[in-house]
């Protein structure tokens, strides 16, 4: 009876784990009008863990940070325009990543977040992986061990 109450109490435990965990989570996953998948996310350890296991299925990377202290930043409006300048992304996203399977060909990456607007460029390449980041001025902190309450500050760098 013992062995038996344990397994179950696991399972319950596991089920309930996994409902508040999934509950507390705002990744969002989709494709854009024109068929392009997308994963947007990371406001907590456990998404940034699933969105890196998840990297090598999307061909662009975009991390959203604070310059000085490197806190991530949720809410930025990211748009991507393609190279007949049609828009193909164009959304608020809800953590600091966003990690979309664009096709083959030139792309600008533009980020806004509070009046301040960035741009990048870029080019997908058959078995591209690019990363692109935007540090935005502002006064978000990371915690005084030097993390962010995300699980680590984003790195400077990467293949634009």
């Amino acid at each position: 009876m013992g062995i038996r109450h344990n397994l179950i109490f696991r399972r319950l435990f596991t089920i309930s784990v996994l409902a508040c965990t999934s509950a507390a989570w705002s990744l969002s996953d989709g494709k854009t009008a024109q068929g392009l998948a997308y994963l947007s996310g990371g406001v907590s350890a456990e998404e940034l863990a699933v969105l890196n296991t998840k990297l090598h299925g999307f061909s662009l990377w975009v991390v959203t940070a604070a310059k000085t202290s490197g806190a991530h930043l949720a809410d930025v409006q990211v748009r991507i325009l393609n190279e007949k300048r049609q828009v193909v992304f164009d959304a608020p996203l809800d953590g600091p990543w966003l990690l979309i399977d664009l096709p083959l060909g030139g792309y600008q990456v533009e980020a806004i977040f509070k009046g301040e607007t960035q741009k990048r460029s870029t080019t997908i390449h058959r078995g591209d992986r690019h990363q692109i980041f935007f540090y935005f001025n502002t006064g978000d902190e990371v915690l005084p061990n030097g993390k962010s309450e995300l699980g680590g500050i984003p790195q400077r760098g990467g293949k634009n």
